[in-house]
């Protein structure tokens, strides 16, 4: 499931939003994200406290309150869609620079959810305009003789990162964010990001803390 939707919050909600996560930005150099990746090392990201409840607002009071506008939102739009059950474990901020972009990959199930019932769901924060790369683009994999997923193909999706524009997956869809070709080495690309789980699967373990999938094993 891929769902968009533009102009998310009101411009006062989003100028708010977007502010608070300027603010957290530290400079980066281009990276390839994913070699030797260490989730504790993650200079692209500021992470807000983890939601141990389930519950958004532990992830938002009392240090950033400007996002329960985009939280509150979010689940409502979720569960428009159908989802049940729904529980937020994770928010965080996130930044690329000029060149950099994300391979091919699949994120990481959360909790006892299926990929297919677990979500990502991000409100883009920065200035955009065509030609300046970093769409998200969504399709089927190719794998390598060694199993591991080197491109997309049958493309479904090339969504451009246009501020306040929000976007939902479920992290069953394979999906790759093209190379930034902005040309100004000031420039930033930023969102607002969070996780969410819905109906447990008997049939599955609690997920391991392994933030993206390569394979076609899950």
């Amino acid at each position: 499931m891929i769902y968009i939707e533009d102009d998310f919050l009101t411009e006062e909600q989003f100028t708010a939003l977007k502010n608070k996560v300027d603010s957290h930005y530290s400079p980066i150099e281009p990276r390839e994200l994913f070699d030797n990746y260490d989730f504790k090392n993650e200079p692209d990201k500021y992470i807000l406290p983890i939601a141990r409840s389930g519950d958004w607002l532990d992830s938002c009071i009392p240090n950033a309150p400007q996002c329960i506008p985009a939280l509150k939102k979010m689940e409502e739009t979720l569960i428009n869609q159908g989802v049940q059950e729904l529980k937020n474990w994770s928010s965080w901020f996130q930044y690329s620079v000029d060149t950099m972009s994300l391979p091919p990959h699949r994120d990481q199930a959360v909790r006892k959810s299926l990929p297919k019932d677990t979500y990502t769901a991000v409100i883009y924060t920065s200035d955009w305009k065509p030609n300046w790369g970093g769409e998200f683009v969504a399709g089927s994999p190719i794998f390598n003789d060694d199993g591991l997923v080197e491109s997309l193909t049958d493309f479904t999706h090339s969504i451009e990162p246009k501020p306040n524009r929000m976007v939902i997956w479920s992290r069953e869809e394979w999906h790759m964010v093209n190379a930034l070709t902005v040309n100004d080495p000031d420039y930033v690309r930023s969102f607002f990001g969070t996780s969410w789980s819905s109906i447990e699967s008997k049939e599955h373990d609690q997920n391991p803390f392994q933030r993206f999938y390569f394979t076609a094993e899950t």
